[in-house]
């Protein structure tokens, strides 16, 4: 992965992340998100099916739902991947 913010500062986010990310996306690797999820003490991965770059275009509603739970549900204790 890289990136233009340091890996260290990245590790360093105290708060919880959403990672979005399309299977299918040409223009940046899905290992990129995964390597964020390394990263990321506190983050969530969500990987959606049938889907490339745009996922607020292309899953537009599932991509609302998700990130409205995702802003009002509790803080979960470790980091977790999701499909669909």
């Amino acid at each position: 992965m890289r990136a233009t913010v340091p890996e260290e500062a990245i590790a360093a986010l105290p708060h919880e992340v959403l990672i979005v990310h399309g299977r299918d996306d040409r223009v940046i690797p899905l290992s990129n998100s995964l390597r964020l999820l390394e990263l990321i003490d506190r983050a969530q991965l969500h990987v959606f099916a049938r889907c490339g770059h745009w996922v607020q275009i292309e899953q537009g509603p599932r991509f609302i739902e998700l990130v409205e739970r995702f802003l009002t549900e509790d803080a979960p204790d470790s980091a977790r991947i999701t499909t669909g």
